[in-house]
C-alpha cells in the first residue's frame, strides 16, 4: 500500500538539516533530506512504498550557521545544534 507522509519543518536561521527514517531500534533506513537551507518553512515528502511493513520514526537534526557571539548572551555559536526530534511513522 503506497503511503506518502509529509514532514513540515521550520528553521529560524540558515543551516544544515538532515531528516532520516529509522527503524524501531534506531537503525537508519533512509535519508530523506541532507542539505543546507535558508531560514523559513519547508515541507518534504516521504514515499513509504519501498519500506516493508513496520513502525518507523523520522529524526530531524538541524545545525545552525549563525555568527559567533559571546556565550554570556545565551546566543548560539556556529555549529550548535538547535533542534532535533523524532516522530513515529507506521507502514502497513
Amino acid at each position: 500500500m503506497q503511503m506518502k507522509n509529509k514532514i513540515k519543518y521550520e528553521i529560524p536561521i540558515s543551516g544544515s538539516i538532515t531528516i532520516k527514517v529509522v527503524d524501531i531500534i534506531g537503525t537508519p533506513v533512509r535519508v530523506i533530506l541532507n542539505k543546507h537551507e535558508s531560514a523559513g518553512q519547508f515541507e518534504v515528502s516521504l514515499d513509504s512504498e519501498a519500506l516493508p511493513a513496520g513502525k518507523y520514526y523520522y529524526k530531524v537534526l538541524f545545525t545552525g550557521n549563525n555568527e559567533i557571539k559571546p556565550e554570556a548572551d545565551g546566543a548560539l555559536n556556529q555549529g550548535d545544534t538547535i533542534a532535533s526530534g523524532q516522530v513515529k511513522i507506521e507502514v502497513q
